[in-house]
Order: C-alpha cells, then structure tokens, then sequence
C-alpha cells in the first residue's frame, strides 16, 4: 500500500516544482548568503509530508528524493514556525539512516516530542538495526546492517558502496567482535597505499583501546623469518609487504582476509601481485572468510570467477547518507570575476539558473579560478580543491593561505607547521601554509605528516585542503565542498568518470551536514564530461588485461626479447613470473580459465609453448624467481648467471658479493656495485651516468636513519639553480619512488638470488650475514631499536629522535617499548605532535 501511495507522490507534478522551488531556494541560501528564495514554509511542510511517505518506498530515486526534499526544508525553514526537526527525523527513520539523527541536536532530541504511534514505528524499526559493538549499541543503516550479519555469518563478501556509506566502521566492529575471545585468530587486512596503512592501523587501534580482553597485535612491518608470528595479530600491509611475510613464514595465513580497494586487482603489476597474495592466503587456508570491498563496481562477480570461489555474495549500497549537489561554475567574465552558477541536482538533472555572482578578482589563469572561487565560496565551511598535480597544489595552497592570512594561527596550527619542518624541511610549502587553515595532499609526503593533515582536515583545524589524485585512493577524508575545473589523473590524461563520482562522493560528512556541494568550474571546457559517464566501473583484472589485451607483447617477454621500453613492461613481467611458476607448479590451466581464458585454444596454446621454451633457457627454480614477482624471469636468470659466475670463484670472491650494513665504512660502493649490476641488466640503463652511485648514497643514508631535512638540504645544496621549493618535491620523489620502490625490488632481487647462489655452492654459512636491506629501504632505519620502534607504529621521525637517546640499538619490539614505558615521556623534548604519538603508543601498548 505504502508503494502505491510512493509511486502516486512520484507522478504527481506540484511535488516536482515544490521539490524544484525548495531546491533553489536552499541553493541560493547555500551560495549567496540570501535568506529569501522562491519557496516558502508550505511547500516545505507539503515536500516534508511527501518525504515521509517516499522514505517508505523500493524504488531508489524515490528514497534518494526523501532524503534530499527533506534536509532541504529543515535546513531553510528550521523550527520556527513548524517541527521539521522531528518530520525529518522520521524520514531518516525510515530511511533506515539513524547515524544522520544525530547531525543536528534538534532532530537528534526530538523523538519525546513524537506521538506515540512514530516512536512506537521508530522503536520496532531501531531494534531491526541495532547491534552492540565493544559493549556499545549502535545503529546501524540498512546497508551497514546487511554487511553487518553477513560478517557475523562469516560470509565470504564481494560489496561495492561509496565512501559515505560506512563500511570501514562496520567492519573495525565486526573486526573487535571477532576477537572477543582468546582464541588465537590471524587477519590479513591488504591495502593499497603505505597511507592506507597507516589509517587503518590508527583506526584500529582505536577500536580496540578499552577492551578487557587481550587485545590483537597491529602488525604494519614485514615480519621476518627470525621474528615469531603473533597469535592473535591483524596484518594491515600493502600485497607487497603481504609477498614478504609469505615468503619468511611457510605457516603465516589468514583466517579472516580483508581486500580493501579491492578494485586495485586492475592496476598492472600491483594487480597482478594482489591476485597471487591472496590466491596463496586461500592456499594456505582454503576456509578463510574473504571480503573484497570498493566503492563502486558493476561487476562484483569477478572476484568469486577470479578466485575459484563459488560462495561469495555480492551486494552493493546505491544510498549514500549524505546527499550531493552538482553546481556548474562558469566564469561569464574573467576579468571582473563575474560567475554564473547552475545546479545540475544529483548530477542527472538538467541545468538551472541558481545564482550570479561577483568575485571582485580576476579569474583569468587556472590557478586563480582554484584561488579565488572556493575562497569566495568555500568560506566558513571545509573545503576540498582537487588539482593537477603536487606542484599546483603548493601553488594553490600558498596562495589561498595568502588570502588567508588574517586568520590568527592557533597552537594546533603551529604545532603542525613544526612537525612539517620536522618531517620534511624547513622550507616546505607546508610550513607557512598551515598557520592559515591550508593544507596539500599528495602522495610523496611523509605518512605521519600526511596524517596529520588529515587529522586537522577532520577538527576544522584545516578548512582548506588542496589535494590531488592521491586522495582516490582510499582516504577516508570528506568535505563540506569540492572544487574541480578539468581534473586530471597522471599526466595529461582526464580523470575518468568513475574516479570523478568517487571523488564527488567525498562531499559532505556524515553527522556534520545533509548535503555536500561539488563545484564544477569552466566545465564546458573540460576534455572530459564526467557528469555523462557511469557511477560504477566493470573492472578487468591485471592478469586478464594482459592476456588479452596485449598478447603479442607478453609474447615477447615471455621470450626473452629485448626490451621496447614500454611504460607496462613491468606489468607484463609480472604476469609472466606469475603464469611461468603456475607452467612450473602444474596451475596453469586453472589460472587461464579464472583469466577467462579457455584452455585447449590457440591462445593458450601459443602461450604454454612459449612458457615450455622459456623453460628450457631458464635454470632458476619457480620458487626462487617468484620471489620476485615483478622483474622477468631471463633478467633473474642473466644476474644470477653474473653473481653465480662470481660464487664460483670461491669463498673470498663469494663475500664481495654480500652487501654490507649501512652502518659499515665501505657500505657506499658495496650498494653502487649491487645497483650497478642491478641498472645494467634488470633496468638496460647506461651505467656510465652513474645513476646507480647516486642512488647509492640516498639510499645509505635513508636506511642509516638520517632526517629527511638533512637529506633534503644536501639536495638543495647540489642543486643550487633549482627553486627551493622543486628541489623538496624531487627529493621526497626520489625517496619514494627510487629508494622505497625501485632500490626495495633491486636488493630484493639481488639478495634473493645471492642467497640461492651461495646456497648452491655449499655456502650456506655466508648468507646469515646479508643484511636486510629491503626492509631498511622500505621503512628508512636499520637500527633494530629504531625498526622495532617503528613496527611498534611510531613513525619514522619520532623512531629516529627516540632510537638517537637509546643507548642500546639491539632493542625488539618488546625491549622498545619497556624502554618507553620507563621514559618520562615530558621530558623527552619531542614537539608536541610527536609526544602526542608517543603516548597514544604507549596507552595502547600498555593496556595489552
């Protein structure tokens, strides 16, 4: 009966144009600061009645227009004149959205003011979405209420829904709930981003401070062979890190899986190695509860096809609990800064005239139109502003913090401003920035400074935040508005529609405001229209892709042809190791039929005889290659022919070939030798520029620990012509890019192969002195105090200052954090940021 009097509200068209009136009238309030609209307090009153009845409706649009109709009339008109604070609460009621109650404290107390039949339907409607978390009874949205028991149910999920919706707090609480008890328990929670990491494991930490029980270890470091695997612990690492506790621990596995971003399966080589992690999770424990999750996916299918799993249900949230305007910004004057402003509504509606506006500055160049229009408009409200790239979002920032500058900076702000000294450089963008309520984000700042940023993003510390494509990536981080103007994704190529709706999806935030508004500037001009584009995406697995949609060129690789310098090589060398150790393990069909490859056909056939041809010219046992999934298996084999060649030799030869420890004299040529062997043959680079010397130096002194600052001046003093402000953005690249990912996957390689010579030769005694200098690379230590002050989860920074007042540097984790508990922590001397993360460490860790 319900949908029969929904389905006649829809029809009726005096709904529609009092819908339109309230819609505009808000807008113009929004925008312009004007109270009076089109609309008065009878159409809201008639949209609030109608809202009622559409909340209780099946059909989508009509329950997204509940939503929307609804905080439309309680934002305009208040509760003045009529209770809309409780009209509205009764729509969310049905809507099953209860988080959003508790937006305005009005409608959050205003169930006494019911009559009794709606508390009575509130009340049974409660009980069908309420479950107790940590011993707290929480509500539950319909959508969380769903992931909720099919989690407690031990359902294996495949689930795409926006990053509105809350999953990840669903999930942190099913995630406490399963460790209840003291039974030993391992989750493997893979990430795609080291920022990921880390906010998951804060948010974790968290959720678990204040349990009675013994709580889980959070383990972010690889854990290596020496070190015992923890019996109740939650791995929160990226596939990488997932690849090397795999590979150190033949008895590391996972009762619980959780691929967060799972659409990441798509992106090249990485996708490729996700695939191969979580094969070999499930390998290890084919019973294991799985959960691949990712904002919008149409075909949610693949994971259970991909994974030869056949129980996997699939269910997606198209109710995002915040709403989102469109509002079209084109620039009708740029010398006067004059605006027009339409709304295209959900982002499907037609456009509509809403305001015209004047900024008073000139909006002539692309950094301007980012400049002025979300200071004129983003005023008083937290504010995303999406650009091309890291150097414009310092541009942006630093000019938006210009016009900021009559804001008094407040302690938080400094003490942030500090910490971005601290962990960057003086001289940073960010400094100055900071002390005015800006902020940038991009993908080569230090993690605990990016989180940091978010942290003041999140209080209102921050209420202007220039990011870039970096914030797609799974970083729960909304705003009340977001201004675009031809986003872009890498270098020159528009940002596809998907990733436009995920961005969008990011404004508004739950239980701060209804509705979050995208601003889309000059966007006639824009390469691409996203507007017109699908919300969800069809993903093709990296594997799948390269089979089929470059088959000659792994064809090519897999024969050990010369390298084209194709930008996804790497890609497809991956996926040769991966489909050469399946040839060798007797997987391959399996693997082309999950690829959607049928056996027995030509395809696949050209491809087994190429992987049988390959086999003959290679020596090098699967086990050994896969080690190292990313580089071909010919260039393993021709650097272990060189290092083999050298073992041969005999035992003083051999131990030229053991890289030393950082801290060791001769450390620096030891590396250039290794990259230089590594550059020749893995990379074809001409080795005659001695790239491989100066990757060298940086990467010895990351791995002995030495400030970013310091790093970061020796920089600017070789390369004095450069601007100061290119130099740090180059520098943190080159950490990221060179030290933490290429020279991790060379010395990788080098070791994994180093090993299995020296093995071969009867050399066994040798290996145990190769230092591990892919964990050092990656987390920038080599002290085991300063390591285990890190994988404790203190950042690189603090570790460093704590490990330089420790006299001891053997300490383990456990020696680490009795010191700390013995330390005054106040006089420590650290910044308050830092003391701050020091403290939260040690309440947690005491508590276990």
């Amino acid at each position: 009966m319900m949908q029969e009097l929904a389905d006649k509200v829809w029809a009726n068209a005096r709904f529609h144009d009092a819908a339109r009136r309230v819609e505009l009238a808000w807008l113009t309030k929004e925008i312009g600061g004007v109270e009076d609209g089109p609309a008065d307090i009878t159409d809201a009153t008639r949209l609030m009645r109608s809202a009622a009845i559409l909340a209780c409706s099946e059909t989508a649009d009509h329950r997204r227009a509940a939503f929307r109709v609804a905080t439309w009339a309680y934002d305009l008109f208040g509760t003045g004149q009529v209770p809309l604070d409780q009209a509205l609460r009764v729509v969310l009621m049905r809507l099953g959205n209860f988080p959003s109650i508790s937006t305005r404290a009005d409608v959050e107390s205003s169930q006494a003011s019911l009559p009794f039949a709606l508390v009575a339907e509130e009340i049974a409607s409660a009980d069908a979405h309420e479950v107790t978390i940590n011993g707290q009874t929480v509500l539950l949205t319909d959508f969380q209420h769903k992931l909720w028991i099919s989690l407690m149910l031990s359902r294996r999920i495949a689930l795409a829904a926006p990053t509105s919706a809350g999953k990840s707090f669903v999930l942190q609480g099913y995630l406490s709930a399963l460790f209840n008890n003291d039974q030993s328990k391992s989750v493997v929670y893979i990430v795609p981003t080291r920022a990921l990491i880390a906010q998951v494991a804060e948010d974790l930490k968290i959720q678990f401070k204040g349990m009675s029980r013994n709580t889980p270890d959070i383990v972010t470091v690889p854990v290596d062979a020496e070190t015992k695997l923890a019996k109740r612990a939650i791995y929160v690492m990226t596939q990488e890190r997932v690849q090397l506790a795999l590979g150190a621990h033949p008895d590391f596995s996972a009762s619980v899986i959780i691929v967060d971003e799972a659409h990441s399966i798509a992106d090249g080589s990485r996708g490729v190695l996700l695939q191969w992690v979580v094969d070999d999770l499930l390998v290890r424990n084919p019973t294991s509860q799985i959960l691949f999750a990712s904002p919008a996916i149409r075909n949610l299918d693949i994971f259970g096809r991909l994974f030869g799993l056949d129980d996997v249900i699939e269910f997606s949230s198209v109710e995002p609990t915040v709403a989102q305007n469109f509002l079209v910004t084109t620039i009708e004057s740029a010398t006067k800064g004059k605006l027009s402003i339409h709304t295209a509504g959900d982002g499907a509606k037609e456009l509509r005239s809403v305001a015209t506006l004047q900024l008073g500055h000139t909006v002539a160049s692309r950094t301007e139109k980012l400049v002025h229009i979300p200071a004129q408009l983003g005023r008083g409200h937290s504010n995303i502003i999406y650009a091309n790239g890291a150097a414009e979002a310092e541009s942006v920032a630093l000019q938006l913090a210009e016009l900021m500058s009559d804001r008094e900076p407040t302690m938080a702000r400094l003490a942030l401003s500090d910490l971005a000294k601290e962990a960057v450089h003086a001289n940073y963008a960010l400094v100055e920035c900071v002390k005015y309520g800006v902020a940038f984000h991009y993908s080569n700042i230090p993690t605990q400074l990016r989180r940091a940023i978010e942290a003041a993003v999140s209080s209102g510390e921050v209420n202007y935040l220039v990011c870039t494509s970096t914030l797609l990536q799974g970083v729960n981080l909304p705003a009340k508005n977001i201004f675009m103007f031809a986003p872009e994704k890498g270098r020159t190529k528009a940002l596809e529609s998907t990733d436009f709706w995920n961005l969008a999806g990011r404004a508004g935030r739950l239980k701060r405001e209804f509705q979050g508004n995208i601003f889309l500037i000059d966007y006639d001009k824009w390469k691409k229209k996203p507007l017109d584009g699908a919300k969800d995406s069809i993903i093709i697995p990296a594997i799948e892709s390269s089979l089929n949609d470059h088959h000659d060129q792994l064809m090519t690789v897999i024969a050990g042809g010369p390298s084209a310098g194709r930008s996804d090589e790497t890609d497809l060398e991956t996926t040769f190791v991966r489909l050469y150790t399946d040839f060798k393990g007797g997987d391959l069909n399996q693997t082309f039929e999950r690829a959607g490859v049928a056996t027995g056909d030509v395809q696949s056939g050209l491809l087994e005889a190429a992987l049988a041809a390959a086999s003959e010219k290679l020596t090098l046992p699967a086990a050994i290659i896969r080690r190292t999934p990313n580089i071909s298996a010919h260039k393993q084999q021709r650097l272990y022919d060189r290092i083999s060649s050298k073992v041969a030799q005999g035992a003083e030869a051999a131990r030229t070939l053991i890289p030393l420890h950082p801290r060791e004299s001769e450390a620096f040529q030891s590396y250039a030798s290794v990259l230089e062997l590594c550059h020749e043959i893995i990379l074809g680079i001409d080795t005659s520029k001695n790239l491989h010397r100066f990757h060298a130096l940086i990467a010895r002194r990351w791995m002995l620990g030495l400030p970013l600052p310091q790093i970061i001046d020796e920089q600017i003093s070789r390369n004095a012509s450069k601007p100061v402000r290119t130099t740090i953005r180059n520098t943190l690249d080159l950490i990221e890019s060179d030290i933490r990912f290429q020279a991790v996957r060379l010395f990788g390689c080098y070791s994994a192969l180093l090993v299995y010579a020296l093995d071969s030769a009867g050399m066994v005694d040798m290996v145990s002195s190769i230092p591990s200098l892919p964990l050092y690379l990656e987390i920038g230590a080599s002290d085991k105090t300063m390591i285990s002050f890190i994988s404790l989860g203190l950042s690189r920074v603090t570790a460093m200052k704590l490990n330089e007042m420790s006299a001891r540097k053997d300490l383990d984790s456990a020696g680490a954090l009795q010191w700390l508990r013995t330390q005054p922590l106040e006089a420590l001397g650290l910044s308050p940021i830092l003391l701050a993360e020091v403290r939260a460490i040690a309440n947690v860790s005491s508590q276990n």
